[in-house]
């Protein structure tokens, strides 16, 4: 503690004066070490009851290691009705204290507010206009400046934080985090579904969403889009923890996902083996535990490896122009994308680039295209039930007619022939 605290002080004390916040720091017992901004008064009166003084210390004390475990800042209101918020101190991956930013208010109180506050905290009714004349001295904080403060405290104590234990406290964060949308989309879903009184239709709703969910999931990996593959795998997981009863439903079906991922990736040219051991070391820590939040940030922190996995070597090999090219194919094929607008993501001129795209892919811009389509269309038909031309319209193809053309010239078969060989049919 002594090493953090000493590196703290000077930001602490800059936090303060660029602020007006006050901050109290505390070791791992709750105790004070220092406190950095000007006296209050409001506190003072109220500490004047040693009953309360020692409510505060708990309530402090208390959520210190909250704010370790969520890894992020804490926001919390006291029994004074005034806000604070805090963040944890870890030194080699233990707690060792925190950091209490406040007093401050959300709102001007009311004065049936204040009588309230008097009552609570046993101020003597001699002290009324005292406490109220400390309590116009402290700021009042909207919502949104209150999260940017919190989080500009955040940041100027955790980059004081060796590496690993940065790590830990971002962890923290971004499990929560996750479970926090994990959670929107439950709520989504659960409004989505509340006049949905049919139980076997709500369940095929459900099935054909997490089918399409799965195939843009692994559009977005295959594409190396992180961000967008996050939240849909958030939204999937949330569908996941709705519809199933218990730990063991929701881990079964998680490996489930996992299990769909990786065909696809296969089928889209990933090496099998390694896919194989990535894959078999998160169902082996899966299977060892009983935490679903665990099991679920797992996974999330599966997907950039996944993502790396699939930057095939070749690619690497291409030029610049095609290769900068290939990633803005990749994200639009859906729509009527041309060799000039590729062409201008890639920053040469089309003749140019028509030019290095044969070259370095051995096949033409139009067919390479039609080809990517064509094989996601196969993930499709293979994978969900959707129509034929939905699966037109969803992989870029102009028309029905134009998109069974193009497949059975590809595979030699037509879609529909193509969809029940798949099916066994």
């Amino acid at each position: 503690m002594k090493r953090i605290y000493e590196e703290l002080k000077t930001c602490l004390h800059v936090y303060w004066q660029a602020t007006g916040i006050g901050l109290l720091l505390l070791d791992e017992s709750g105790a004070a070490i220092d406190y950095f901004g000007n006296p209050n008064d409001y506190c003072d009166l109220i500490h004047q009851n040693q009953e309360q003084f020692l409510r505060c210390i708990k309530v402090h004390k208390m959520l210190g290691p909250e704010a370790e475990k969520i890894g992020d800042c804490y926001f919390y209101g006291c029994h004074g009705n005034m806000m604070h918020f805090s963040i944890a101190l870890v030194d080699q991956g233990k707690y060792v204290g925190s950091v209490v930013a406040g007093p401050i208010m959300a709102d001007y109180p009311s004065a049936a507010s204040l009588d309230e506050v008097i009552r609570n905290c046993e101020v003597p009714s001699g002290c009324r206009s005292l406490f109220l004349s400390a309590m116009q001295n402290i700021q009042v904080v909207e919502p949104e400046r209150m999260y940017y403060l919190g989080e500009l405290l955040y940041h100027l104590v955790n980059h004081l934080l060796s590496g690993e234990d940065l790590q830990i406290i971002h962890r923290h964060r971004d499990k929560r985090r996750q479970q926090e949308l994990i959670g929107e989309a439950i709520h989504d879903l659960k409004v989505r579904n509340a006049d949905e009184q049919d139980e076997l239709r709500r369940r095929e709703i459900m099935r054909s969403m997490q089918e399409r969910q799965e195939q843009d999931l692994s559009d977005m990996i295959e594409e190396g889009r992180l961000e967008e593959a996050q939240d849909i795998l958030n939204d999937i997981l949330g569908g996941i923890y709705f519809s199933s009863g218990n730990t063991d439903l929701i881990k079964l079906r998680i490996n489930e996902l996992i299990t769909v991922l990786t065909r696809r990736m296969i089928q889209n040219g990933a090496d099998a083996d390694r896919i194989h051991d990535l894959v078999t070391e998160f169902q082996r820590k899966s299977a060892e535990s009983s935490d679903v939040e665990e099991i679920s940030f797992g996974l999330s922190q599966l997907l950039p490896r996944l993502i790396d996995m699939l930057q095939d070597e070749s690619i690497q090999e291409l030029s610049e122009p095609v290769r900068r090219s290939l990633e803005y194919i990749h994200r639009n094929y859906r729509s009527q994308i041309t060799l000039e607008q590729a062409a201008f993501y890639a920053a040469a001129s089309p003749t140019h680039y028509s030019r290095l795209f044969n070259a370095d892919m051995k096949v033409g811009f139009s067919v390479y295209v039609n080809r990517l389509r064509v094989e996601k269309a196969k993930e499709l038909l293979r994978e969900t039930t959707m129509t034929l031309s939905e699966i037109s319209q969803s992989v870029g193809f102009s028309n029905q007619q134009y998109f069974s053309k193009v497949f059975k010239s590809e595979t030699g078969s037509t879609p529909g022939q193509y969809r029940r060989t798949q099916d066994g049919s």
